[in-house]
């Protein structure tokens, strides 16, 4: 393993990593990890019960890794937002980077997470775009951003109001962001009702400012059987294997959104502030949607009486064509 070493002014970086039977692919991203060509100062590893070979693979790397490493294996499984929450935590660097046990690094990519915080003091975090490989690593052709529909124009709206599009829907995915530990004091402990990488976005954006790089920094893994992410369960917090509604989603959502708003009221923020007045109309709106009827005649009734809500708080156009084909779902 060779990279440059970090200069002495850098800041010091912690890679956050949780694995969970990770061992397919987890000498792939550790190996990448040690190519940066800014090094970490550490790796936290915790481990949630593996029963495959990942905690060998880690020990392995443990002993000849050109950084510290610390595993930490869970006495019981927590989840996956849990251990990560755990995982921030243990950190001790300015910088904490979000590591899925999964992808691939670009070399590259802590260095120019870093220097985007280090050029202005006053952001609190910065995430980057991904390639997309598959299960053997085969490039997909397409980007994470170009994904989830977010356009330049979205990127420059997004790094103007972030919480204008966090409102609407997640855009940060966590495998590719970097924060400062400063921020941390906000974010534990992560409400269950959210994935860790949708909480720490809103921590950030709310305390702090929250940046974007549109290069992709990782390749972002996509197979069968991974926990979260773009191809992952519709619900990571699903108890049963039974498929999530429609509805069932915009019920869960506003559960987030329910706790975020406890979260923020509990820190003193005003009643009347108006970003607390939009977190108030995104609730309403989504148990708007979990309750659509499904008669299609009184549902295209409710859905045009909510169509200023479906633009502020929803893909617009693209969220009013899912909703018009909802039929009978189970409950």
């Amino acid at each position: 393993m060779t990279a440059k070493t970090k200069g002495t002014s850098a800041p010091r970086i912690s890679v956050a990593m949780c694995t969970f039977n990770g061992a397919r692919y987890l000498e792939e991203q550790l190996e990448s990890i040690a190519l940066q060509s800014q090094l970490p100062s550490e790796l936290i590893v915790c481990d949630d019960q593996s029963i495959d070979d990942t905690l060998s693979i880690l020990k392995r790397f443990q002993a000849r890794a050109p950084f510290a490493v610390k595993v930490i294996l869970n006495s019981r499984r927590l989840g996956s937002t849990r251990n990560f929450d755990q995982a921030i935590g243990l950190t001790r660097g300015d910088l904490i980077a979000m590591c899925d046990q999964d992808d691939r690094w670009a070399p590259t990519k802590l260095e120019r997470l870093s220097e985007a915080l280090a050029a202005d003091p006053f952001l609190g975090g910065a995430f980057s775009d991904a390639n997309l490989i598959d299960g053997d690593g085969r490039p997909m052709g397409m980007r994470l951003f170009a994904r989830h529909k977010f356009t330049a124009a979205k990127q420059r709206s997004f790094i103007g109001c972030p919480t204008a599009t966090l409102l609407k829907h997640d855009i940060v995915t966590g495998a590719t962001l970097m924060f400062r530990a400063s921020i941390r004091r906000y974010c534990s402990p992560i409400p269950a009702s959210w994935v860790h990488d949708g909480w720490l976005a809103w921590m950030i954006a709310l305390h702090s400012r929250l940046t974007l790089i549109p290069e992709p920094l990782t390749d972002y893994r996509i197979h069968v059987g991974q926990q979260l992410g773009v191809q992952a369960a519709p619900s990571a917090q699903a108890s049963s294997s039974r498929p999530e509604t429609r509805r069932q989603f915009y019920s869960r959502v506003a559960r987030q959104f329910e706790d975020l708003l406890h979260r923020v009221l509990a820190e003193g923020w005003n009643e009347h502030d108006a970003l607390i007045e939009k977190i108030r109309e995104k609730i309403a709106f989504l148990k708007a949607q979990s309750n659509l009827s499904p008669s299609l005649g009184v549902r295209t009734l409710q859905m045009v009486g909510q169509l200023p809500r479906y633009m502020q708080y929803a893909r617009g156009l693209g969220s009013v064509c899912t909703d018009f084909r909802l039929g009978r779902e189970a409950s």
